[in-house]
């Protein structure tokens, strides 16, 4: 329940009120937390479900509903921008905003381009809340198909939980109880990891550093060259410039363990960036999660 009411926490308070009065027993399967421009508010759970305008909750569709309109759309996005847009620019127009405990929202709308890139979205069509969750024990079934390996490459649908795992993966290698912890560096690149930024941390480790907002590549040398980690950290790789970082660094003595969309091995060896770290050695094994259905399960462990 507490994961549901911190996604929910930045909300203006016409669609917090109502929402925060859905039952712990429905909140607490909640994944999602969909706004439409002029369309129902959607919470997607192992079912779908709708709340009306007088805060009940319903697997029905009807006129009845809670709906957003164009200009709360916008007061949505404003609100968890913590009521600066111009701060959270460069966020949006890459579509999302970071929230409290390692949630995040997804952002998509009408773009502004500039230089053939978009530098800014001028009206919001769509707002994606993810409920973050620890899970305890969720990486024991992951830690025992590596065994002593600690640099490996993670695979993953959306919603498998692979950055869940990522911060498991933490506190076990760097955390209180981890004999003997490794020092770790995060590329936070998103602030999806730890969630440093909004002052309600993720606990990833005593022993583990962490570098919000830095592209993958920059923060792989920074921290290489600055930090001495023993394993360094990210999430969802797969550019030339990530791929070429993790090579060049992959002589200097640390193990990386990073995470790649896909649904199975070979969909991921097909691109050529990730192919290059894989036959360059930068991973010694790959882990594919079963998917949302069995978040963090391993449904396939491939070695090279």
């Amino acid at each position: 329940m507490n994961a549901y009411l911190n996604a929910l926490s930045l909300l203006p308070e016409e669609f917090k009120k109502p929402l925060s009065a859905v039952s712990e027993n429905i909140a607490c399967k909640i994944k999602e937390i969909r706004f439409r421009s002029g369309e129902p508010i959607v919470l997607y759970s192992d079912k779908i479900y709708y709340i009306t305008k007088s805060g009940f909750v319903t697997s029905l569709c009807s006129s009845s509903l809670l709906v957003a309109d164009e200009k709360q759309m916008y007061d949505v996005v404003f609100a968890l921008s913590r009521r600066s847009l111009h701060t959270y620019q460069d966020m949006i127009a890459k579509g999302y905003i970071p929230l409290r405990g390692g949630c995040k929202a997804g952002v998509a709308g009408r773009a502004v381009m500039k230089n053939n890139v978009v530098y800014s979205v001028s009206a919001f069509n769509s707002v994606n809340i993810r409920v973050s969750r620890e899970y305890d024990g969720c990486a024991d079934e992951l830690l025992a198909a590596v065994g002593d390996c600690t640099s490996y490459l993670i695979i993953g649908s959306p919603m498998s939980g692979k950055t869940t795992l990522l911060r498991a993966l933490c506190r076990f290698y760097s955390g209180k109880s981890a004999i003997p912890p490794k020092k770790i560096a995060i590329i936070d690149e998103r602030d999806e990891i730890a969630s440093r930024t909004f002052g309600c941390f993720v606990d990833v480790g005593v022993h583990t550093d962490v570098l919000t907002l830095y592209p993958k590549a920059i923060g792989t040398e920074i921290a290489l060259r600055t930090l001495s980690p023993e394993i360094i950290i990210l999430d969802e790789i797969g550019t030339v410039e990530e791929a070429g970082a993790l090579l060049s660094a992959m002589n200097s003595g640390v193990d990386f363990i990073a995470t790649a969309h896909g649904g199975c091995f070979e969909e991921v060896l097909r691109r050529p960036n990730i192919k290059a770290l894989i036959n360059a050695g930068v991973f010694k094994k790959a882990i594919v999660l079963e998917g949302k259905q069995a978040p963090c399960r391993v449904k396939d462990v491939v070695s090279f």
